[in-house]
């Protein structure tokens, strides 16, 4: 099977399809259980192309934007390019647009990696060595997701990991997400250092169920566990016609950013993400509030995620 002549790998176990693209960001671009699909699926191979961030589960490595694409780190220098020029940020980092290596691949089993090092065509802006692994598993009880990334350099290595994550939803759709305070932006979509309390209707978020039309969204908030059936629980649910998708993800992930394109496209994606957008540059000012990762040499970092589809 071919996606714009490249290489789909599909997964199939315990009633679900799963199918990933590793040449396109190594990205996992459909779930499926019943006839029901849980993430938004370009359409053509052309469609994805115009917005590869509105599919399935593309990684961020680093997440969201950075003010100038520039930071430091132990004196040592950090330039993404502005690929955000009206804002002057840098957005989303550089692995969703990378081809992934398949390490290995079963039935049920997918397992990819991508090694950064001085041949990258990125190394001048990100000069770090670091492998990123990702695994997806389908079982009974849905998608499971492992990422792991390693430090194989001698410094600090910025840990910044984030999920472009796009859910359908339908006219009837109501979202629970385990979010805490919103973090104001301003126009570029930095944050202003305002960060206050849900408002009345932001609440329908942790309470109910909120409809994701409801307004444009393009927000960013903290997280903080719901309790869901006497359990904690950090993610989100999106509840539709004829099934809930469940989203779980790790406490890692401390802060969320909820889109929907503008009310248009049928999806929303509840993004989560270890820091605060423009973290390198925040840590300094708030310290630990910004979500700014570092990761010392020779070390490694696990974290998972899972889906599932209940039918209805």
């Amino acid at each position: 099977m071919e996606f714009g002549g490249k290489q789909v790998i599909v997964l199939e176990a315990g009633g679900y399809t799963a199918w990933a693209v590793p040449e396109a960001g190594g990205q996992l671009i459909g779930l499926s259980k019943g006839g029901i699909k849980a993430l938004a699926e370009p359409a053509s191979w052309e469609d994805f192309q115009k917005g590869t961030t509105s599919y399935g589960l593309p990684i961020l490595f680093p997440p969201n934007r950075i003010d100038g694409g520039r930071f430091e780190v132990d004196g040592k220098v950090y330039q993404f390019p502005l690929n955000e020029p009206k804002r002057f940020n840098s957005l989303h980092g550089f692995l969703h647009k990378r081809p992934w290596e398949v390490v290995e691949s079963r039935s049920d089993y997918l397992k990819m990696h991508f090694v950064g090092d001085d041949t990258t065509d990125f190394f001048e802006n990100f000069p770090a060595y670091f492998e990123a692994i990702q695994e997806y598993k389908l079982d009974e009880t849905g998608l499971s997701q492992t990422v792991t990334i390693i430090n194989t350099g001698a410094d600090l290595l910025p840990v910044g990991l984030g999920f472009h994550s796009a859910f359908v939803v339908d006219e009837d759709s109501r979202v629970l997400l385990s979010v805490g305070r919103r973090i104001e932006v301003d126009d570029r979509m930095l944050p202003t250092g305002v960060v206050r309390e849900l408002n009345e209707e932001e609440r329908g978020l942790r309470e109910g169920g909120l409809d994701p039309m409801a307004w444009s969204m393009d927000d960013h908030y903290t997280a903080e566990d719901l309790e869901i059936n006497g359990a904690t629980f950090h993610g989100g649910v999106i509840y539709r016609k004829g099934a809930v998708v469940t989203y779980e993800v790790d406490p890692f992930y401390r802060h969320w950013m909820v889109w929907n394109c503008k009310q248009k496209g049928g999806f929303v994606c509840l993004e989560p993400q270890n820091w605060r957008i423009n973290a390198p540059n925040l840590a300094a000012l708030i310290g630990p509030d910004s979500g700014f990762d570092l990761l010392p040499a020779e070390e490694s970092l696990s974290v998972d995620a899972h889906i599932s589809i209940d039918l209805i």
